[in-house]
């Protein structure tokens, strides 16, 4: 137990003073260095390390545009690529079950208001008291028969594909038409085209796929510690890309062999930059704490590498500061650290190679 405490305390004693090296360097020796000099970005929230996350498309948006009815497809209007808004019409289907159909709504129509009428007749009569109670029931319980079937019928139109105004139409013109529209039921794009046209079809038989890229959903696989300091609504950052997201939901399912479980995040801004199955890296932000543990943006050549450890070298009235720092997140040309600094310190941009070769050299001292 003396041991670890000693081991401990020694470690936080090297760190301590690593952390409080100067290098005492006048400024002509920095000039022949040829160092130069700018200033920290503070971050109001600061970034993760960079996670995987593929790009998925959320299964509510997607549609399978089916055959109505049972026909034959006499024309298609849009092929796989093309963007289709709600209602458009993409298709022409010719169905001889269409005019069955609609014949037999005609029918029950017709039924239903001959049926009317005779429940009006009655019912005067019944006021008048010609005829029974008994009997005046019975024609009110046939006219309320052929109002279910009428309306079932109607139904069954609507679900082959007909709207109000056409079986308004119908029911006005009595003209029977053979051929119906295919309509896209969402807006997107179309993703497959499973028929041809002059392809017989059954009802129920797919046409198109359309799907709706936007929003999207990134599946992040981030360490489970790292996942239970999440809530939805939390942002996620696509560096590359300058895109932000924002999480839905955490999956509560390990995976075991590299201890991650997925994060949901929906992209809507900037999702047309993405496609679906691309594999991205994202960065979640994280509020930063104040004072000695903050943030900066700092230009990926003011960072010295010395193993696993990581500094940046700033002005002193003395020299040059060591500053150890914890590299948040790598981007192309910047790095997101975290060191004990108040955030008005000049850092070294260039020459940071000459640096680190004088602070090795001097052994840390």
């Amino acid at each position: 137990m003396k041991r670890i405490l000693f081991l401990t305390l020694s470690a936080c004693l090297s760190l301590h003073a690593w952390s409080a090296t100067v290098l005492p360097l006048s400024a002509a020796q920095l000039k022949q260095m040829q160092v130069q000099w700018g200033h920290l970005q503070a971050q109001n929230s600061g970034l993760s390390a960079s996670y995987p996350a593929e790009v998925m498309l959320p299964h509510t948006q997607t549609r399978v545009v089916t055959a109505p009815q049972g026909g034959l497809i006499t024309r298609l209007n849009v092929s796989v690529g093309d963007r289709v808004k709600q209602g458009q019409v993409i298709g022409q289907l010719s169905s001889p079950d269409l005019v069955a159909l609609q014949s037999n709504y005609l029918q029950s129509e017709t039924q239903a208001r001959l049926h009317e009428q005779a429940l009006k007749r009655d019912q005067e009569l019944f006021k008048d008291g010609i005829i029974s109670q008994r009997r005046m029931q019975e024609t009110q319980s046939v006219y309320e028969t052929s109002q279910a079937l009428m309306h079932e019928r109607q139904q069954t139109l609507k679900l082959a594909g007909m709207g109000e105004a056409q079986i308004k139409q119908l029911a006005q013109k009595r003209s029977m038409q053979n051929g119906m529209s295919i309509v896209a039921p969402i807006s997107g794009q179309i993703m497959e085209q499973q028929q041809q046209v002059g392809s017989r079809v059954d009802m129920a038989m797919p046409i198109y796929t359309i799907s709706n890229p936007n929003p999207l959903w990134l599946m992040i696989q981030v360490p489970i510690a790292q996942a239970q300091q999440l809530s939805p609504g939390a942002t996620v950052r696509l560096p590359k890309l300058g895109l932000t997201a924002k999480v839905d939901t955490l999956l509560r399912q390990l995976n075991k062999n590299n201890q991650t479980t997925q994060v949901r995040a929906t992209i809507s801004q900037g999702a047309d930059q993405l496609s679906v199955g691309q594999i991205v890296e994202v960065a979640l932000v994280e509020q930063t704490a104040q004072g000695s543990h903050a943030s900066f943006a700092v230009p990926r050549t003011a960072v010295a590498r010395q193993g696993e450890q990581a500094v940046i070298f700033a002005r002193h009235a003395k020299g040059v500061a060591v500053i150890p720092v914890k590299v948040l997140l790598e981007q192309d040309q910047q790095l997101t650290v975290q060191a004990n600094l108040q955030g008005n310190e000049t850092i070294a941009v260039q020459g940071v190679a000459a640096l680190k070769g004088h602070w090795l050299g001097l052994g840390g001292e």
